[in-house]
């Protein structure tokens, strides 16, 4: 009898599965292994001001402080390099009224302290090879996660209790206190079962009367090689180019609605290409190209929480882009409410959101 059995090995899924592991509990991971899940294909930018309106993410500094501790503590595990690393950022501005809005934006104080050295256009701060029409700035405390190589890892940890199969809801069944799978070749019992299974939530029978409303978005990215572009800087403009190292980067991402593929598309490439183009003025040669579904609540809040209907089922997801960030805290709330039956955070909590978004 499993404590928890996880549905889903995504960043959610194995972020919670280390935590829940370290507390002492019996896990099970079930997963298909779909190398095109958002987690597998993420670029791993962690950004502590987006949008074109300057925001400071939400809850940056707490959520950074959980993660960089957790992420450190499963590297130093790992006998690995850290996951989470900060990284030198330039965001570019896409023209002069976006200028006009970011010195607006940072006469409030609410961005000063991720604000680094203004960047003039047209001059001499940047490397020839890179655009620089408008100017920007450099962005302090941005992170990049390493997705590809947490998830594998992470998988190895659980090499003996991730089972890597698809899991039909009809195989699963509450009775007697707890929940059962039948995985075709033998059932399997858990206390508990957590779907961290990101868009796919939103077509699971069992969770169908929570509503769940996913703005489901494909993005594509790339990996590119150029030997002219510096291996310093991230450099952004509603698009990233982050140094992996090897003259490599990975470009991301593109965003199309209405399109349920995790299929690469020659449409897909063409706009990653111009994008590249619009940020770097150097030759530059694709690798790879990779698309992926990113699950994002219409509300933009990540959701967890247990069931009403089904005791001891419990959700997980909604994170968007920003699944590194979120998911060590997530997790914490959920051991902590096993643990010591301690409320969710009232943001994330599912109950709380249906009331207040008025999800019907």
């Amino acid at each position: 009898m499993f404590d928890c059995i996880i549905i889903g090995a995504g960043i959610a899924g194995l972020v919670t599965a280390r935590m829940m592991s370290g507390a002492g509990m019996n896990i099970l991971i079930i997963d298909d292994s779909q190398k095109n899940a958002a987690s597998r294909v993420a670029a791993g930018l962690v950004n502590p001001i987006t949008g074109k309106r300057f925001q400071v993410s939400w809850r940056f500094a707490e959520f950074l402080h959980l993660g960089m501790m957790h992420y450190a503590s499963f590297a130093e595990e790992d006998s690995q390099e850290a996951y989470l690393k900060q990284q030198s950022m330039i965001r570019l501005f896409v023209d002069e009224k976006e200028r006009v809005v970011f010195n607006a934006k940072y006469e409030t104080l609410n961005i000063a302290e991720f604000v680094g050295e203004n960047l003039e256009p047209g001059t001499d701060q940047l490397d020839i090879s890179i655009r620089n029409e408008h100017g920007g700035f450099r962005t302090l405390q941005a992170h990049v996660f390493d997705y590809g190589r947490f998830l594998d890892v992470s998988g190895n940890v659980f090499r003996n209790n991730i089972l890597n199969t698809f899991v039909a809801p009809h195989h699963i069944e509450s009775k007697d206190g707890y929940w059962s799978i039948n995985t075709g070749n033998e059932s399997i019992h858990g206390r508990t079962i957590l779907f961290c299974d990101g868009w796919l939530a939103s077509r699971n029978p069992w969770l169908s009367d929570m509503n769940l409303q996913f703005d489901i978005v494909k993005g594509e990215s790339c990996i590119i090689r150029s030997i002219d572009l510096p291996e310093t800087d991230i450099i952004s403009r509603g698009f990233a180019i982050i140094p992996i190292g090897k003259h490599q980067f990975r470009c991301a991402a593109t965003f199309q609605w209405n399109e349920i593929t995790t299929i690469p598309t020659a449409f897909g490439a063409e706009r990653l290409m111009q994008r590249i183009q619009s940020l770097m003025n150097c030759e530059y040669e694709i690798l790879e190209q990779s698309a992926g579904l990113r699950p994002t609540m219409l509300h933009h809040m990540p959701f967890l929480g247990e069931h009403p209907n089904h005791k001891g089922m419990f959700m997980l997801g909604g994170l968007g882009t920003k699944g590194a960030l979120y998911a060590p805290h997530m997790a914490q709330q959920l051991i902590d409410y096993f643990a010591k039956c301690k409320q969710f955070d009232g943001e994330m909590d599912i109950s709380q959101q249906q009331r207040r978004f008025a999800i019907h």
